[in-house]
């Protein structure tokens, strides 16, 4: 009984190891928006794909980015309204195995309708 106690024990020990791993993988990015208003066309663009979203004002939103099989690439995101056409950096160099988290936050909007943004992150190489 001892036994099967203590293989248990390690199978869940090994479970959350392998979990934990595979949370994080890839990049998580939350983008917050600060404004009094909602924001639409955002794109968040990444090597072999992207994701088009939209944000209520004072919202939060969060994206995890799995880029696979790309060699090197960056991830922007991009904003278009009918003023401008604007691309804001959050990594500019990734390659495979890469991984990290950024906070993107949007704090106002200047007189040319490009969004003000600050952008920090924290990477890992392999």
């Amino acid at each position: 009984m001892r036994k099967v106690f203590v293989a248990a024990v390690i199978l869940f020990v090994l479970a959350v190891m392998i979990v934990s791993r595979k949370s994080e993988e890839g990049f998580r990015i939350t983008v917050h928006n600060q404004l009094d208003q909602e924001i639409i066309q955002l794109t968040l663009v990444y090597p072999n794909g992207s994701q088009t979203f939209e944000m209520k004002a004072h919202s939060d939103q969060k994206l995890h980015v799995y880029p696979q099989n790309f060699g090197e690439g960056s991830i922007t995101l991009q904003y278009e309204d009918k003023l401008t056409k604007q691309e804001i950096t959050i990594f500019g160099y990734i390659e495979n195995n890469y991984r990290g988290k950024a906070d993107v936050t949007i704090d106002s909007i200047a007189d040319n309708g490009e969004l003000q943004a600050t952008v920090e992150t924290e990477d890992h190489l392999y």
